[in-house]
């Protein structure tokens, strides 16, 4: 069980914009892109050590860009929403996440995604 805020931090991470998929891309390529991404974010877990939250969670995903940023509506959060699926998700309902927010900037020095799970009612102090 897990009950306090973890993170994943993908390195050189570039998500592709929504408006991509939406832009007339085969569903071939949009199912690429997601196996791609399911792949990054479970290579960082390890599948015999790995316990899902057991109460809801808000998700945060932050993605830091070398260059020319997304907009952050255009960052495909479900893709990796559904790569903690089986892992630090049971499932993506609303029993299980609460909220999912993405945050854009820029960092040219370390460009990469990271995703934040807290539990929620989690307090720092």
């Amino acid at each position: 069980m897990i009950d306090k805020p973890c993170a994943i931090i993908l390195h050189g991470e570039r998500p592709k914009s929504w408006n991509r998929a939406y832009a007339g891309q085969h569903w071939t390529q949009r199912k690429a892109e997601a196996d791609r991404i399911h792949q990054l974010v479970r290579g960082y877990f390890d599948p015999d050590n790995v316990q899902p939250f057991t109460v809801p969670v808000d998700i945060d995903i932050y993605v830091f860009f070398a260059n020319r940023p997304l907009d952050a509506d255009n960052i495909p959060a479900k893709l990796y929403v559904d790569a903690l699926k089986g892992w630090w998700l049971t499932d993506d309902d609303r029993r299980f996440v609460r909220s999912v927010r993405t945050v854009t900037d820029v960092d040219k020095r370390n460009p990469r995604v990271t995703i934040e799970v807290t539990p929620c009612g989690w307090k720092y102090e």
